[in-house]
């Protein structure tokens, strides 16, 4: 391969371009839970079409992520990332925007739209710039995601009580995040110049050998590759795009639900909202330990297990012995946190090459986040005959996440 004439980029830049991708994947989502009772009074809006707005963004995800791979291939990853952080920015500002009430309902749905976009892209940076770090550096990327999912819901509504924006101005402020972003990822745009959708890592975008993070060559597939013509033939990558669904729902089913679940248990609507700020941080903490889980044994089955077990558990406590909800609460954010990072290293390590990994990635999203979505109306519908049964449901998906996790962390690859 000849080297281009570009000089390499330093680790740290790469890093620092991921971290700053990981800021903006979640704060648009969970700042907007904590103000919609502000959103409903000034828009005149009704409690389901409250529910509509939140799950809006997740459908979107679904409709759009099956087809990013095709971005990816015509434009480059740099340019489909930049493309995806300018639609966010414009995104945020148009779902704030006085004037207009369709404002809230278009910002929305691009801001899913920009956000599916990046959901696929940045799993395959990591795979092409860190494929021998894969699972250290997606660890670190979401515990930054977590850590500004959890701001963002903390500080949404000291936010609108700030400014006479009000609930605009605790969405709205988001935007200065991704254009941060933007400065960051455009001289990648200018520096790069192929397609890194298809074939190796370009030698300028793999970090010097003996840094800690130096990214490992595109390994040949593996004697046990399972090889499809497309991936929805595939049977492991429906296993992926399962797994990828049902940490899903047990996320946002939890971020969704458990703040009125514990209202009804008694406990302050305030502090059942910090409680969502420590599912977060609990979230981080298994972000940063499924790397260490995932080297142990001979392949991933106990990362991808694990955290099913750990959900389980925390539903399970948070209904049979509820004055505890601190505890239960924290160990859903770990096994929530956990199963994120052990599915996005998963797309990376199964996928056979670079031209799989965005096809996987947009396959097991696009599956993924339909199931999330009728994870979440089928909440909203059990929880409307009982607010606790809401717990249940969140013990049968940790439960079939564990089972799932048996078969996705058997070591194998998959190409496309």
């Amino acid at each position: 391969m000849t080297r281009p004439p570009n000089r390499p980029v330093p680790s740290w830049v790469l890093l620092l371009g991921i971290a700053i991708l990981a800021a903006n994947l979640r704060p648009a989502l969970t700042a907007t839970g904590p103000v919609l009772p502000l959103i409903g009074t000034d828009l005149g809006l009704s409690g389901p079409t409250l529910g509509l707005l939140t799950a809006l963004p997740v459908m979107v995800f679904a409709a759009t992520s099956g087809g990013v791979h095709h971005l990816v291939e015509r434009f480059g990853i740099e340019r489909t990332t930049v493309g995806a952080l300018t639609g966010l920015a414009l995104a945020l500002l148009i779902r704030s925007w006085p004037g207009w009430a369709g404002n809230l309902w278009l910002g929305t749905v691009l801001l899913g739209a920009a956000l599916a976009v990046l959901n696929v892209t940045v799993p395959v940076i990591v795979k092409r710039d860190f494929s021998g770090s894969a699972s250290w550096v997606t660890g670190s990327y979401v515990a930054i995601l977590r850590l500004f999912a959890g701001l963002a819901a903390a500080l949404a509504v000291p936010l609108a009580a700030s400014s006479e924006l009000g609930w605009r101005l605790a969405l709205g402020c988001w935007a200065v995040v991704a254009v941060l972003a933007l400065l960051v990822w455009l001289p990648r745009t200018w520096r790069r110049r192929d397609s890194p959708g298809q074939g190796p890592a370009p030698a300028s975008s793999v970090p010097p050998a003996d840094t800690p993070v130096a990214a490992a060559a595109e390994p040949a597939p593996r004697p046990g590759s399972r090889h499809s013509g497309t991936l929805w033939r595939s049977a492991p990558a429906w296993r992926l795009a399962a797994y990828m669904g049902m940490q899903s729902v047990a996320f946002y089913t939890a971020f969704s639900w458990i703040p009125s679940v514990e209202q009804h248990l008694g406990i302050d609507p305030a502090h059942a909202g910090w409680h969502m700020f420590a599912l977060q941080l609990a979230g981080i903490l298994g972000s940063l330990l499924t790397p260490v889980l995932m080297r142990v044994g001979t392949d991933e089955r106990l990362a991808a297990t694990v955290p099913g077990l750990v959900i389980t558990a925390g539903a399970l406590g948070l209904w049979l012995a509820p004055t505890a909800v601190l505890l239960w609460v924290a160990l859903i954010g770990l096994g929530t946190g956990s199963a994120f990072v052990a599915i996005l290293s998963l797309l990376a390590i199964r996928a056979a090459d670079l031209r799989t990994a965005p096809r996987l990635s947009s396959m097991a999203q696009a599956v993924g986040y339909t199931i999330a979505a009728i994870g979440l109306l089928t909440a909203g519908f059990v929880f409307e005959v009982h607010v606790l049964a809401v717990l249940p449901l969140i013990i049968a998906v940790g439960a079939v996440t564990a089972g799932l996790g048996l078969g996705v962390g058997r070591r194998h690859s998959i190409q496309a």
